[in-house]
């Protein structure tokens, strides 16, 4: 489902995605069978962490599925992504992921449109932050 228009104004917010981190998930992303930080509770208390940690991977995944629900296939034939992970995130929180549009600017046949995007814990904290843009259609 594409959202994305040229009509949209600069400061729109992008619809967000509600994401449950479970042990299971984390597992999955992080090739379970490996004991390490990711999947190993005893292994994450011996790097004196409270927990088993979500693989940054799994928040880039869940800001590109926002993505491309925003975008549609414009996102899928080359949108842009950079994120810095800021802080851990532990089995049993919920993350949100959120994106506002940031600036447009005419690219060819179409218009290039970039977004502050963002993910962020059951706390309102910030957990992993970026940027991303994709084309969107002149004609849409």
């Amino acid at each position: 489902m594409t959202v994305a228009t040229k009509e949209m104004l600069i400061g729109q917010e992008l619809p967000s995605l509600r994401k449950e981190i479970s042990i299971d998930r984390m597992r999955l992303y992080a090739a379970w069978g490996n004991r390490n930080i990711h999947t190993d509770w005893d292994v994450a208390a011996k790097a004196g962490l409270p927990a088993p940690l979500a693989p940054g991977m799994m928040l880039y995944d869940y800001v590109s599925e926002m993505l491309t629900n925003f975008f549609g296939q414009e996102w899928l034939k080359g949108g842009k992504l950079s994120v810095s992970f800021i802080h851990y995130v532990v089995p049993g929180e919920v993350i949100t992921t959120k994106g506002t549009i940031r600036e447009k600017m005419p690219e060819d046949n179409a218009l290039r449109m970039n977004v502050e995007i963002w993910c962020e814990n059951q706390r309102g904290e910030r957990v992993a932050v970026g940027t991303a843009s994709s084309l969107v259609p002149s004609v849409t």
